[in-house]
């Protein structure tokens, strides 16, 4: 499948506010009526339920809708590449209150 027919806008209102914000998604998994999973970048995968006009979720109380074209069923898998720079290693600095005497 095409990868510009993975990609879909997502919108996003808050549990105060009364706008929606828009925000680019990737769609990773879909089963027409059901459902759809999608990916938005810095976000963790959103499941998002068919209701009839659009997919819908809640996430803690916040709104979250997309209107996508379903082409067929299908699993997706993100592929990055890398940069080839090794990982960095954090160690944990050793001080605190001393020991005895």
């Amino acid at each position: 499948m095409d990868e510009s027919k993975l990609n879909t806008i997502v919108k996003y209102k808050a549990k105060g506010n009364k706008t929606f914000k828009d925000y680019d998604a990737v769609v990773l998994e879909a089963v027409k009526g059901q459902y759809i999973t999608v990916e938005i970048e810095g976000m963790a995968p959103l499941k998002l339920r068919w209701n009839d006009p659009v997919y819908e979720g809640d996430v803690f109380g916040n709104t979250v809708n997309c209107t996508y074209e379903h082409v067929r069923d299908f699993t997706a898998k993100l592929v990055t590449t890398s940069t080839g720079q090794p990982s960095e290693r954090v160690q944990r600095k050793k001080s605190g209150f001393p020991g005895p005497r």
